[in-house]
């Protein structure tokens, strides 16, 4: 499981191929990074949040539930490497930006053979570090059903330990 396939496959990612072609007429022109630039921190500190809360989330019984020594089987190590990637594509996206802000120049005289094609290099760079941009939100979605799902696992762990003690306590 994994890999680059798996990515190609993936809901999310397609979902942000989608809307960075529908928004086209937004990384079709410079300046595009300005939301990139603005956006993506927050929302990085949106995903290291989420992350800082599932590492803090519950009792040692829970996370040692949810722990395997198998770690293609860890349910923590599941969760923990979805974060890592949601992070990992946001800073890469922000970078991404930031490099592409830097890079902006007027053509110099010695690129002045290669200028014709130069739009279309630029208009393949936006696009990548667009979807980058529209990847990283549609991830942060991931992030929280992630935070969602394990407080369904800590309710249910919750509930259960519940019910084992108003049996003994009968």
């Amino acid at each position: 499981m994994g890999g680059i396939a798996s990515i190609w496959k993936s809901f999310d990612f397609r979902i942000a191929l989608a809307v960075s072609f529908l928004c086209a007429p937004a990384w079709l022109t410079h300046d595009w990074w300005k939301n990139s630039i603005s956006v993506l921190p927050s929302l990085l500190g949106f995903t290291l949040g989420g992350f800082a809360i599932f590492l803090g989330f519950g009792s040692d019984q829970f996370k040692e539930l949810i722990a395997r020594k198998d770690e293609a089987k860890s349910e923590y190590l599941s969760v923990s490497s979805t974060f890592l990637f949601i992070v990992a594509v946001q800073v890469v996206g922000l970078l991404y930006a930031i490099i592409c802000e830097s890079l902006w120049v007027p053509t110099p005289s010695w690129l002045k053979p290669v200028s014709p094609i130069l739009p279309y290099l630029n208009y393949m760079a936006w696009f990548v570090g667009y979807f980058l941009y529209v990847l990283g939100i549609v991830l942060s979605i991931r992030a929280s059903i992630r935070i969602f799902r394990v407080s369904r696992w800590y309710n249910s762990f919750l509930v259960a330990n519940s019910e084992e003690h108003d049996d003994i306590r009968k």
